[in-house]
């Protein structure tokens, strides 16, 4: 035991003269391998986890179910490529991951061993000219949906792609960027039984309604961007949402936001974003509102950055039809000893209105079935040792709660959750 204790009081020693002798030098960037005008960069990610709510293999002396633990061994193997040139903008980042549920806190979650991945390619061409042309795409296999009616035990396959079209004529001050995006997920739940109570049809946790909730969303956008000051413009910012779902037609929503304001510095250190406008959707008379972000950050030094911000949007829901979300967020970058230290922090609170989806036969205002309250904090440091290894950990927590018909005791809908990760980041 004395041995043990010793070796750790020299690895913290060697640790910390790593650090303290890098706080006046940058870390060399990983040089990659060079393909064309290019730079191929392959990583390797190891992840060790705790999550306290895998899911809810375990029952009380009630015989009443309660959340499980798990330790999770992630395995994620990737390459990124970047070429930046002054005419030509190229990023790609793919992963493949390996989720390896232990059993060792609950034997029952080993069968959500999976599979996962993160595709993303982000290009931009003609930078130089007056029309410029971005295309990219975005393909992710994920537990964390981008369907926010859904909690604990369903996982999707999502998959958008957007094209746009930045005109900059002369000097730059002015930008019009018409847009279109299409995205497709489709979802399912991780296994039969996985979330308790959970009564037939019901949309949230139901195995055989969960991929009822499979759609496509096409968006349509027009941006303008004005730049009154050299880092301060006026915006104006409209879109619409075509959404439809695979296995009901009659769902279908069009929803509509139109937002303008301010965004940019007003000092060398404080940067504002103020945005307000308008949110509907125009389906069956369901949702008028005001949508809008408000942001001010602060920049305290190079590396080291705070900001506070609010955001209310408009969003299509599957099959409750639309929702509201008002979210406030406070968020910080810390970085110290050149660099080689970065401490970050966030925590946001969001506020679901989950709206029903009217029927074709009224025209009155859809009618509020839940309310969802979901908090979020997570907090962590990212130590870079060389110029091919960092470690970051990071501890999240969520809390959430559902009030609504059906919805108000779900536990995969009423929880707290306590995240703990460590993870070894090997990339060249």
């Amino acid at each position: 035991m004395n041995w043990l204790r010793g070796t750790g009081v020299r690895a913290a020693l060697i640790l910390g003269l790593l650090l303290v002798g890098s706080a006046h030098a940058q870390v060399a960037k990983a040089p990659g391998f060079k393909v064309g005008e290019g730079r191929l960069h392959p990583y390797l990610e190891l992840d060790g986890r705790f999550d306290s709510l895998v899911g809810f293999f375990e029952r009380d002396s009630g015989g009443n179910p309660i959340a499980s633990s798990e330790l999770i061994l992630h395995v994620r193997p990737g390459v990124k490529f970047d070429l930046d040139t002054p005419s030509t903008f190229v990023g790609f980042n793919g992963a493949a991951e390996y989720l390896w549920y232990t059993g060792l806190l609950s034997p029952g979650s080993r069968g959500l061993s999976r599979f996962q991945a993160n595709v993303a390619l982000d290009t931009k061409f003609n930078r130089d000219g007056a029309a410029e042309v971005n295309l990219g795409d975005n393909l992710v296999r994920s537990d964390r949906t981008q369907n926010p009616a859904l909690g604990v035990g369903a996982i999707s396959l999502y998959n958008g792609v957007y094209l746009a079209v930045p005109i900059h004529p002369g000097g730059r001050a002015l930008e019009v960027t018409p847009k279109v995006s299409w995205g497709v997920e489709f979802f399912e739940a991780l296994l039969p039984g996985l979330v308790p109570f959970c009564t037939a049809g019901q949309a949230s946790c139901d195995p055989s309604t969960v991929p009822q909730s499979n759609y496509s969303n096409l968006n349509f956008g027009l941006n303008a961007r004005w730049k009154f000051l050299p880092k301060t413009a006026l915006i104006v910012d409209v879109n619409a949402d075509w959404r439809t779902y695979f296995t009901n037609a009659a769902a279908a929503k069009v929803l509509f936001r139109a937002q303008g304001g301010i965004a940019g510095l007003i000092s060398p250190r404080i940067a504002v974003t103020l945005l307000a406008g308008y949110g509907g959707d125009f389906t069956n008379n369901s949702i008028h509102t005001v949508i809008g972000t408000a942001e001010f950050s602060y920049t305290v030094t190079e590396q080291s950055r705070i900001a506070v911000g609010y955001a209310r949007n408009v969003i299509a829901v599957p099959l409750l039809g639309s929702m509201m979300d008002d979210r406030g967020y406070l968020r910080g970058g810390l970085g110290l000893l050149g660099g080689r230290l970065m401490l970050n922090a966030q925590v946001s609170l969001d506020y679901f209105s989950f709206l029903a989806q009217p029927t074709a036969a009224t025209t009155a205002p859809a009618s509020s079935v839940r309310n969802d309250v979901l908090l979020s904090l997570s907090a962590g440091p990212t130590v870079t040792v060389t110029s091919w290894f960092d470690v970051s950990a990071n501890y999240t927590f969520t809390f959430r709660s559902s009030k609504g018909t059906d919805v108000t005791n779900l536990p995969s809908l009423n929880f707290p959750r306590h995240e703990a990760l460590l993870r070894l980041n090997f990339h060249y």
